[in-house]
């Protein structure tokens, strides 16, 4: 597996809802599939109704085809749910696309960490700040008025990285 390749696969991981996620569109074309097959394999597997949900998320796009539009679908799956359909797939190919794939997955969950970690830093480094200005200020009545402008944009961002650092739980039916 060169490294073309690799990279080729980070894109087809992404970020959705700060989860790593790809597409039966991604498989089909790594695995050198039609994305016929790969559907058809995601609707065939001996999973849970419970794993398949949390895992698969069935997606109607529009697509151009000639002169008519037409809907096709796709799916958007997890790493689980990544891990589960591949299983079978089988071969030295196979076995170096999946090793491949994982570490794709595993970049893009690095990615997302370290942009928590930068969010979470600046919200420690901010909220220091506004808590030194505030005792400064509070000395010094000169320095009320600029303090005035100081405080609602500071309070804003605050509020915003507090709101990006809340974990977000999925959905899920039937819990």
């Amino acid at each position: 597996m060169n490294m073309m390749t690799t990279l080729n696969l980070r894109a087809m991981v992404s970020s959705d809802d700060g989860e790593p996620k790809t597409t039966s569109y991604a498989v089909a074309e790594a695995f050198g599939k039609r994305h016929s097959d790969v559907l058809r394999a995601i609707k065939n597997m001996k999973c849970s109704l419970q794993f398949r949900e949390r895992n698969f998320a069935f997606t109607l796009k529009n697509k151009q085809i000639g002169n008519t539009k037409r809907n096709t679908g796709f799916y958007r799956m997890t790493e689980r749910g990544f891990m589960f359909l591949v299983m079978g797939f089988n071969g030295e190919k196979a076995d170096a696309i999946k090793e491949a794939f994982i570490n794709a997955f595993e970049w893009m969950a690095n990615q997302l960490t370290q942009k928590f970690q930068s969010k979470w830093a600046r919200y420690n480094n901010i909220v220091g700040y506004r808590n030194n200005r505030k005792q400064q200020v509070s000395c010094s009545a000169r320095d009320m008025n600029v303090w005035k402008h100081e405080k609602h944009p500071l309070d804003n961002e605050i509020a915003q990285l507090e709101r990006d650092l809340q974990p977000s739980l999925p959905y899920m039916s039937g819990i």
